[in-house]
């Protein structure tokens, strides 16, 4: 029953009952707390313990938790950073070897046999950078550029196959995400051929699937999407809106519905039947009407000049002037072969393909896409790749295998191909092939700037008969083969004339299907003797494939070797070549051997020296990511972490508390006499 101590106050026992036990509730929850923290360590348990703080250690959470992955991703990079130093270190000695074998054999007299047994050391060395080339640290094969799962460099048709990507793999490394973790294709020890250049630009006509993104545009800045402005015939100005654009097609649609609504509200006439299209390049109109159709872009905006639409100074569209201006449309794998106005409308037929020492007839008569000039190429050989150039304009073709000359690439014509390879400006030896590629990139050496006439004389053609012509070329001469060609003719027929002989004793010319020059003379000098030439004060005879070439049957024609061929320009070739020419007992080739691999330890040193300097900063970006954590982790425990020496306290404080409560509801809950009155 309810009471009234006296001893207290006038309030019921009920009412002191429930405050006591609310007092002595609120105490044990404050001790049940407090003993978590303390187990714990921990002064915020939950996010409604303190939303600010909680929120705020949320954030330093998240920043420790970036940072501990950065950290890890950080030891992954100076682990495989570490490991093409060391790669880089290896293949350093291995070629400060090879060029200490070649050095001796030129300084010092050496016989066929023991320059073979050379041979085989260097036969090792290669074995040996083969592995390197192969290392991997954590993060995958470190010469595989941005694809590290599989071995970059495999042994294929008796040379070096490089299947490594350009570039590298990057990874989030903090302030230093920009350097790459693995080298790629751009190195001494991998490279790829980048000889075969397209030399024609394709010229792609426009068609409707044309994506805009394809187009360089009228202005060389590409295409921009909105609304512009256009009348008829001195009329109102109306707007169209292309911002939803993807294609030429979408952009004539949405001019060709603008315009036919113009035509309604004003009641004129603009177009004829065939609308709004495309011709050759550019954006086309069939206008019907006699009057000038106008296009302008509004204040600040250069959509209509994008497109070709808008020109300073200013030009209208009429009957006889219906096409804007060309929009300068890039090469795709779709592009059809009927819009390459680089073709000039001739159809393709054959080209013939040389690789690691196999010849290839390749039909391109059933392309109809450039993607299918891609497949056929690439099918016929492996180890080619081919690719459109950063210009958007033409062909390249890449080799992937390094070896020995006779394994280079080299793409001609095939007799009755329509000269196809010229076409596609992907033949090899052409007439606009510079001689600076010949020879691996080292050209052609002539004799100039002696003031004797004799001692410039760079090599002799002697005709059947016995008749000499001599050839004097200068640097004008071997820019390309057209001009050398022109060169040798000139003075030989200055010669002849000189002679009294006819210009047609003698002649050169690119071979028509074989990628050399084809040295002729007349049929009938043939029956006393073969055609045949000799080097004069230069070595521009050898280096031209001149001294190597074949002799035709009857010996009235001799065709050059083709010294324009493409070989990949790395370690691995060099040193094929030095084993070649020590085998060969081919001291020229030994020292050309040696040079290449000269520049390419060059390459190698500065390789790793730039690699030494991506270790520096990987180490001093995980200095700075440490002294980051540290400083969160400060953070973070003043906001979180319980001060155990206050917990203590309040520990020892809420358990007085706890008795003084229990001896209160004690007394409170004391029996008097009044308890035992009715």
């Amino acid at each position: 029953m309810t009471s009234f101590p006296t001893s207290y106050s006038r309030a019921p026992t009920l009412i002191f009952s429930q405050g006591s036990m609310n007092a002595l509730g609120r105490t044990s929850y404050s001790l049940s707390r407090l003993n978590e923290q303390l187990a714990t360590g921990l002064s915020i348990l939950r996010p409604s313990d303190d939303p600010v703080r909680s929120a705020t250690v949320s954030i330093l959470d998240a920043r420790l938790e970036h940072s501990g992955q950065i950290l890890k991703n950080l030891e992954f990079a100076g682990n495989s950073l570490g490991v093409i130093d060391n790669a880089l270190g290896d293949a350093k000695s291995l070629i400060d070897e090879a060029l200490s074998i070649a050095s001796e054999q030129l300084s010092s007299p050496s016989d066929a046999e023991s320059r073979s047994g050379q041979a085989t050391i260097i036969d090792s060395l290669i074995s040996s950078l083969f592995n390197i080339s192969n290392t991997e640290s954590l993060v995958g094969y470190v010469f595989g550029g941005t694809n590290p799962t599989s071995p970059p460099v495999s042994e294929f048709g008796g040379g070096y196959r490089f299947t490594g990507e350009r570039g590298g793999l990057t990874a989030i490394l903090g302030a230093i995400s920009d350097i790459p973790i693995t080298l790629g294709a751009d190195n001494a020890i991998g490279a790829l051929s980048n000889r075969i250049e397209g030399m024609v630009d394709l010229d792609p006509d426009l068609t409707l699937n044309t994506q805009l993104s394809d187009l360089n545009g009228a202005r060389d800045l590409g295409i921009a999407l909105g609304t512009i402005e256009f009348s008829y015939a001195g009329g109102p100005t109306a707007q169209v809106d292309l911002s939803g654009a993807d294609t030429i097609g979408d952009i004539a649609d949405a001019l060709e519905a603008a315009l036919i609504e113009y035509e309604t509200d004003n009641g004129v006439t603009i177009l004829g039947p065939g609308g709004v299209g495309i011709s050759g390049g550019s954006l086309s109109f069939d206008i019907a009407g006699g009057g000038n159709l106008d296009f302008t872009d509004q204040q600040g905006s250069y959509i209509g000049a994008d497109l070709g639409l808008v020109q300073d100074p200013a030009v209208s569209f009429t009957t006889a002037s219906n096409t804007g201006l060309d929009l300068d449309a890039n090469l795709t794998w779709t592009t059809p072969i009927t819009a390459l106005q680089g073709l000039g409308g001739a159809a393709l037929d054959e080209i013939q393909l040389s690789n690691n020492g196999q010849t290839f007839t390749i039909d391109l008569s059933g392309a109809t896409t450039l993607g299918d000039i891609k497949s056929a190429i690439e099918a016929a050989s492996e180890g080619i790749r081919v690719k459109i150039s950063d210009d958007g304009t033409a062909l390249n073709i890449f080799t992937e295998t390094a070896g020995t000359r006779d394994l280079a690439l080299s793409i001609g014509e095939v007799a009755g191909g329509n000269d196809t390879a010229t076409l596609l400006g992907i033949r090899s030896y052409a007439l606009d092939t510079p001689l600076s590629v010949f020879n691996d990139g080292r050209g052609i050496d002539i004799a100039e700037g002696s003031g004797v006439a004799t001692e410039n004389e760079d090599f002799s053609i002697t005709l059947g008969d016995g008749f000499e012509i001599t050839i004097d070329l200068s640097s004008d001469d071997i820019a390309t083969v057209g001009t050398l060609i022109t060169a040798i003719n000139t003075q030989a027929n200055a010669q002849l004339t000189a002679a009294g002989r006819p210009t047609t004793d003698f002649s050169v010319a690119l071979s028509a299907t074989s990628n050399g020059l084809e040295f002729t003379q007349d049929a009938a000098l043939g029956a006393s003797g073969p055609i045949t030439i000799s080097p004069e004060q230069s070595a521009a005879a050898e280096q031209l494939g001149l001294l190597d070439g074949d002799l035709s049957p009857g010996g009235n024609t001799l065709t050059s070797s083709d010294r324009a061929s493409v070989r990949v320009n790395n370690l691995f070739t060099h040193l094929m070549d030095l084993a070649q020419a020590l085998r060969s007992d081919d001291t020229i080739g030994i020292q050309i051997a040696s040079e290449n691999m000269k520049e390419s330890l060059d390459e190698l040193i500065q390789s790793q020296a730039l690699v030494g300097g991506y270790a520096r900063r990987v180490d001093e970006e995980v200095l700075r990511q440490e002294d980051k954590s540290v400083l969160d982790e400060a953070m973070r425990s003043q906001l979180r972490d319980l001060d155990y020496a206050q917990a203590s306290s309040r520990f020892a404080q809420l358990q007085l508390q706890m008795q003084a409560t229990m001896s209160v509801i004690a007394q409170t809950q004391t029996r008097t006499l009044l308890d035992f009155l009715g």
